[in-house]
């Protein structure tokens, strides 16, 4: 008993500088201290508590990107990802996939992504029945949809669309904003089996990304604005203003936003091209308008951009 104290301290340690490395997107040192710090916890915690559930989850979010997707064109690439929300707030989304330069053999990647999805499901198995923990089965879910669309298995929508009705339930700007995120995700994963099902998750998302893209465009101008004014009236500020943090948080926000939104609307022309073409898709058959449409939404993007370059100016 008396050697309880040290081993739990020595566990937290662990557990910091795991939580350290995935905070700098150094996920090949995240893996070995979360492993570490899993299989000491055995003793302490026992096998399935809430504190195991934890650490499950993060040693199989660091093994899933601890190799970039293996592949020509990541389906993912312009989204932020599960590992996006536990990175240093200063680095800008999916930046560590430049961080990887080894090379690794087909059969390596696909244990990999086995190894992490074992992990993975562990974290779910004992979180399932637990009537709270909504955004640790939320954030679970969604590594485990990514998982599955890595692996190529079928159906990955089913973890994102269970994981959007987690975040549903719970309130805030930033529970809101991973469901359109999740949205454009199931989207990607319904656009080769259900055409249909996925331009309607893409254009629900598709209008979110608009709408918050007016907002902070206004939002932009405003602060600018009062910024602005108030240097000028401030006769000793002849030196060149210093941009505002709040603001170029914003700028960057909205530059996120710009590509996700110019990828997506793309996407769901080329889908609105293919389901015209299609007689029928699941008994219901798409006008050759919604081409004309997707154009049309492109060309009110396109009038938003140069409105946000005017701002920038």
């Amino acid at each position: 008993m008396d050697d309880i104290p040290d081993a739990t301290a020595r566990l937290i340690s662990i557990i910091n500088r795991g939580s350290s490395a995935l905070k700098n997107a150094h996920f090949d040192k995240a893996a070995r201290y979360f492993k570490k710090a899993r299989d000491a916890s055995v003793h302490l915690q026992g096998e399935r508590t809430l504190e195991r559930s934890l650490l499950h989850h993060l040693y199989g979010v660091s093994l899933l990107y601890e190799i970039p997707f293996q592949g020509d064109d990541d389906p993912l690439e312009f989204l932020p990802r599960e590992a996006d929300y536990y990175l240093a707030k200063d680095r800008p989304y999916s930046s560590y996939s430049k961080l990887y330069s080894g090379t690794v053999s087909q059969e390596d990647y696909a244990n990999q992504m086995e190894a992490a999805q074992k992990e993975l499901k562990i974290a779910w198995s004992i979180l399932e029945n637990e009537s709270n923990c909504l955004i640790e089965k939320a954030n679970t879910l969604c590594a485990l949809g990514e998982v599955a669309l890595r692996r190529g298995e079928p159906n990955p929508e089913r973890y994102f669309i269970q994981a959007s009705s987690f975040f549903e339930s719970l309130e805030g700007e930033i529970h809101k904003q991973r469901i359109v995120h999740i949205n454009v995700k199931i989207c990607i994963c319904l656009e080769g089996s259900d055409k249909i099902k996925a331009i309607e998750y893409g254009e629900k998302a598709l209008s979110s990304y608009q709408t918050q893209l007016k907002r902070l465009i206004s939002e932009t101008q405003s602060s600018s604005k009062s910024v602005e004014a108030q240097t000028s009236s401030d006769s000793e500020s002849s030196s060149a203003t210093q941009i505002d943090p709040s603001i170029q948080k914003k700028k960057n926000e909205r530059s996120m936003l710009i590509k996700i939104l110019s990828k997506l609307q793309f996407k769901l022309d080329d889908l609105k091209a293919g389901s015209s073409t299609s007689p029928n898709l699941e008994g219901t058959s798409v006008a050759p308008a919604g081409h004309r449409d997707g154009k049309e939404k492109l060309s009110q993007l396109i009038q938003v951009l140069r409105i946000d370059k005017q701002f920038d100016n």
